[in-house]
C-alpha cells in the first residue's frame, strides 16, 4: 500500500515535507461531530495529540540523518504518523533512527513530569509504571493543559514501546538482536514476536471495544508477516546490504549540515564540466545492480514481498546465487 497516495502537503520544515492523510481529515471530522458538544477542547485535544505525534516522527528523522541517512518525507494519519526515514542499513544506525522518536517522548515526559511534581507539590501526581493518574488539583486552566501534555506522551512512548514490528519497540528489539542473531534470524524472531504481540493487542482491543486498538493490531499483524515471509524467501538478509554511495557523501558533511539540511557555502562558482559523462562512465554495472537491488529491498519493506514482479523476484534470486558463488570462491560476476 502506497501510504502517499491521496495525502497533501500541509508545509516543509528542515527539508522535509510534511503531509497529511485524506483518511486522517475524515478521522478528525468524526472525532470533532462526537465530542458531545465540546468541540473546542476537542479540537485543542487533538491538535496537541498530533503535534506530539509529529515531533516525535521529526525525531526519527533527525536520527537518521545524524548516522548519516535522510529523511524527506513525514505523513500524519489516523494511525498516528509514519517517518520516511532511511538509515544505513547497520544495526548501529538503525538502532539510532528508530530510538530518537520515543526519546523525544522521554524528553517531554521528564520536563512536563518535573514540572507537575514541582506545581502540586509531590511525585504522586506522575505516573510511575503502569498505575494510574491521581488527578492534582487544578487551579488554573494551563494546569490541565500541562497534566494533559505530560499524560499523552507518557502513554504515547509505553504503547510506541509494544514489541510489535514496525513499531518502535519492534524495531528497537530487531536492531538489538541483529548484531547477535545476523539480519535474517533477527527478522523471523522480531516479527514472530510481533505477531503474538499483535493478536494479543487486538484481542485486548476487541474486549474494550477499542477499535482503533484492533486497527492498529491489524496493521502490525500484517507487516509482521510481510516482514517474516520474505526473511523466510531469503530476501532479507546480508548479503543484499550495500552501500549506498549517497549515504557516504552524506557523511562526509558536517554534524549539523547533515541534521538540519545545510548546504555548504561555495567559495567560487562551479566551473564547466571539462568531461561531461566523465562520473556516469565510471559507475560500474554491479553498482548499478546493487542500486537496483536497494530499490527491490525497498519495495519489499514497504509493500511486501507479494508485490514484486516476476523480473525482480529473478534478479533478487541471481544476485543471491551470484553472491554465494564469490563468497564461496566460485567464479562469478554480477555483471547483468
Amino acid at each position: 500500500m502506497d501510504f502517499l497516495n491521496g495525502s497533501f502537503r500541509i508545509g516543509r520544515l528542515l527539508g522535509i515535507n510534511v503531509r497529511v492523510h485524506m483518511l486522517f481529515i475524515l478521522w478528525v471530522a468524526f472525532r470533532l461531530s462526537s465530542s458531545h458538544g465540546d468541540v473546542k477542547f476537542a479540537l485543542a485535544f487533538l491538535a496537541l495529540l498530533f503535534g506530539i505525534v509529529l515531533i516525535h516522527e521529526f525525531g526519527h528523522c533527525l536520527g537518521a540523518r545524524s548516522v548519516g541517512g535522510d529523511a524527506e518525507e513525514i505523513l500524519l494519519w489516523p494511525l498516528g504518523g509514519l517517518a520516511f526515514a532511511h538509515a544505513p542499513m547497520r544495526p548501529w544506525p538503525q538502532f539510532v533512527t528508530v530510538a530518537c522518536g520515543p526519546l523525544v517522548n522521554v524528553v517531554f515526559c521528564i520536563i512536563s513530569g518535573a514540572a507537575i511534581a514541582i506545581i502540586f507539590g509531590g511525585v504522586e501526581y506522575v505516573p510511575i509504571g503502569i498505575r494510574s493518574l491521581s488527578y492534582p488539583p487544578i487551579t488554573e486552566e494551563w494546569h490541565r493543559w500541562l497534566v494533559l501534555f505530560y499524560v499523552i506522551n507518557y502513554y504515547l512512548l509505553l504503547f510506541n514501546m509494544l514489541p510489535i514490528y514496525p513499531m518502535d519497540g519492534g524495531q528497537l528489539l530487531w536492531t538489538i538482536l541483529w548484531p547477535f542473531l545476523g539480519l535474517r534470524r533477527a527478522t523471523l524472531v522480531a516479527t514472530q514476536i510481533g505477531l503474538g504481540g499483535a493478536v494479543l493487542l487486538g484481542g485486548w482491543g476487541m474486549m474494550m471495544s477499542n477499535y482503533m486498538l484492533v486497527a492498529i493490531a491489524v496493521m502490525g499483524g500484517l507487516t509482521c508477516y510481510q516482514r517474516m515471509m520474505a526473511a523466510r524467501s531469503g530476501f532479507i538478509a546480508e548479503e543484499f546490504l550495500s552501500v549506498d554511495p549517497m549515504l557516504s557523501d552524506k557523511r562526509r558533511t558536517g554534524f549539523w549540515s547533515r541534521l538540519f539540511r545545510r548546504r555548504p557555502k561555495m567559495s567560487a562558482p562551479l566551473a564547466e564540466n571539462p568531461n561531461p559523462g566523465g562520473w556516469e562512465s565510471k559507475v560500474t554495472a554491479e553498482d548499478a545492480l546493487s542500486a537496483q537491488v536497494d530499490e527491490i529491498l525497498e519495495k519489499v519493506h514497504r509493500h511486501g514481498i507479494q508485490s514484486l514482479s516476476y523480473v525482480e523476484r529473478q534478479t533478487l534470486e541471481r544476485v543471491t546465487r551470484l553472491r554465494r558463488e564469490r563468497d564461496a570462491g566460485f567464479p562469478g560476476s554480477l555483471n547483468p
